[in-house]
């Protein structure tokens, strides 16, 4: 759309300024132009929460065109949660309204001195009074700005009482707290600035470069998409579709990621809380995001009982069916179903969330918590109203949820007692829900990821359980789950694509009908007038994986940081192995161009990915 907001909340003013086109070309959108926003304008030595730490909402080229799964935005911030960079994304329908309002990106500065809320429609771009909606769900607030604004197409993006409360994995709600922009605690800062929410609306269209071969590619793909067997059940199962699959492979956390027969020897824990099975009797319909023919989202229905929960509200997608299901010992899908509905009122991460309560699980277990800490709550494994109760503790920041809303690296060190050990982070980011013990490209994965433990910037357990039998990416041959031959290679590789397509506003799901990568870059060319091969769509990806690494590092993170859990590289777990963690770094920072002493990218590979501007910036560190 070629315009970009500056908001200064502590002013109460904003200005617009073109897009930089040199800046869409080498960082295309989403966390990596926002990415360069971020370096740019947070100086070492601003925390997360400062009102100098720049909040960005930025979408991408493809998202709201005809493009089919290119709905995305996403927001860039520093990470309260880990200190370093942060980003979060979401699907549904607020990014495609941005641009609609003739927007790619919006920045936010500063701190309101009251709760405010910011609406832009078209050419109207105005700081209102949120005090009204201050202390409401993510869900209310959602539906009462837009009853107050008379217009039940706004979008909106708002937090929950958990952003307002500044828990430091608290997340962005939008579609009415359906999608969830919610890893490294992008909610927070935007509760720090007493933001509770952007409300946009617009009438524009997207332009694109060529709207016939755009046409033609969109029908191509989701004629592709509607005859493939895949992608239908993918419709039909959804995310949960998996969860059987990968429990059977030993991918599914259990207890803390200690490992173990879900709900106890001889148990059906696996099939009473996935698809089809337990699943299949809470889900009542399902949903689509932009221009999406896939309709993965779930609709579900829990209307009696203990978990009872609002009618036609989204339910659990796997991460979140693992963090408060086998993860936390939980056998009941109703159970699993309001803890994430819990989740999207408060707003807040459901990963974290249930990785956190697991950690206090064990912790009680443990004897480092007490009944004197939880409350009198009997705070074991499997127990569905003691977790409930946590959660909410959590978000509201009483008692022992103080503790745990700081996340679990911060909340082992006030605890003590070696209860960083129960601790299952990455760079103070809770690990996602795929344990890397079933597959080695996901250890060095999740150590070197720059936002911690994320599964969003380039999971590759699908791929070492079915290697594709071609690709356009030189993906490496596999010899097996636990061999490490070829397992850095493929990290890097699924990274630096999986960077590119994120940029540019795709959803993961993407490739169920895109085919082939040459189809995005159709797909790109056809938007953006930019023909692109599969080696420089790989190389932006890398230029973005490596901004990312050097923000990093100029905000004090080190090689150090470039770990695991001991759990996972000492105790099998489910999958039966360890992660061979040592013996994949080496490789992978050969293969990144990162030194090997210090683990910041060298002056040459900078150089080489038109970085080099970065070089004094790290210097400074020393």
């Amino acid at each position: 759309m070629g315009w970009v907001i500056w908001v200064d909340l502590s002013r109460m003013k904003y200005f617009k300024e073109p897009l930089r086109a040199e800046l869409a070309r080498a960082y295309v959108g989403g966390h990596g132009l926002g990415g360069r926003i971020l370096f740019d304008e947070t100086p070492r030595w601003v925390g997360a929460f400062d009102p100098l730490n720049p909040l960005v909402f930025v979408t991408g080229p493809v998202v709201g065109t005809q493009a089919p799964c290119a709905g995305r935005f996403t927001v860039v911030t520093k990470s309260p949660l880990t200190g370093y960079f942060g980003d979060a994304n979401a699907g549904g329908y607020w990014g495609p309204e941005l641009k609609f309002a003739g927007y790619d990106m919006i920045v936010v500065k500063g701190v309101a001195s009251k709760p405010l809320y910011l609406y832009v429609g078209d050419d109207r771009v105005e700081l209102r009074d949120a005090s009204a909606y201050w202390g409401m769900d993510a869900r209310s607030a959602d539906r009462a700005i837009r009853s107050d604004l008379g217009d039940k197409a706004v979008r909106v993006a708002c937090i929950g009482p958990a952003g307002e409360n500044l828990v430091r994995f608290a997340g962005i709600m939008s579609d009415e707290a359906g999608r969830a922009a919610a890893r490294c605690g992008v909610g927070a800062v935007m509760g720090f600035k007493k933001l509770k929410a952007i409300a946009v609306k617009g009438s524009l269209k997207v332009p694109v470069m060529s709207s016939e071969l755009l046409a033609e590619l969109s029908r191509e793909i989701i004629t592709r998409m509607m005859r493939d067997e895949r992608v239908i059940y993918f419709g039909k199962a959804g995310t949960p579709g998996s969860f059987a699959a990968l429990w059977e492979i030993g991918d599914v956390p259990s207890y803390n990621f200690r490992g173990g027969e879900y709900g106890g020897a001889g148990s059906p824990a696996v099939e009473r809380v996935g698809y089809p099975g337990g699943y299949s009797e809470i889900l009542a319909n399902r949903k689509t995001c932009y221009v999406c023919s896939i309709a993965c989202r779930r609709v579900i229905s829990v209307r009696n009982g203990e978990f009872k929960i609002e009618e036609d509200v989204e339910g659990p997608e796997y991460e979140t069916l693992a963090a408060f299901g086998p993860n936390c010992g939980i056998t009941d899908i109703r159970a699993i179903a309001k803890l994430n509905d819990l989740c999207n009122l408060y707003g807040v991460d459901t990963i974290s969330a249930g990785s956190t309560i697991a950690f206090a699980m064990e912790c009680f277990e443990q004897g480092l918590l007490s009944k004197d800490d939880t409350g009198g709550v009997e705070l074991t494994f499997g127990n569905a109203a003691a977790a409930i109760d946590l959660l909410e503790k959590i978000c509201r920041r009483e008692g022992l949820g103080a503790i745990l809303a700081e996340g679990t690296r911060r909340a082992a060190a006030s605890i003590g007692g070696g209860a960083s050990r129960y601790a299952m982070h990455c760079k103070g980011q809770e690990i996602a829900m795929h344990d890397p013990r079933a597959f080695q490209s996901g250890g060095v994965h999740y150590a070197c990821s720059p936002t911690g433990g994320r599964h969003t910037e380039g999971l590759t357990v699908f791929h070492e359980m079915n290697p594709p039998a071609s690709s356009e990416i030189p993906y490496p041959k596999i010899a097996s789950r636990s061999s490490i031959d070829g397992k850095a290679e493929l990290a890097k590789l699924t990274e630096d694509w999986w960077a590119f397509t994120a940029a540019a506003g795709w959803c993961n799901f993407a490739r169920f009908g895109y085919g082939s990568e040459s189809t995005y870059l159709r797909v790109y060319a056809a938007v953006t007038g930019v023909e692109l091969k599969i080696s420089e769509a790989l190389l932006i990806g890398e230029r973005i994986f490596n901004l990312k690494r050097c923000f990093n590092f100029r905000h004090g993170c080190t090689k150090g940081e470039d770990t695991l859990p001991q759990r996972l590289l000492t105790e099998p777990g489910n999958a039966g192995n360890v992660v061979r963690l040592n013996e994949m770094l080496k490789e992978y920072y050969n293969l990144r161009g990162w030194d090997l002493q210090t683990g910041i990218p060298t002056q040459d590979k900078l150089s080489a990915l038109d970085l080099s501007d970065l070089i004094d910036k790290l210097r400074l560190r020393g």
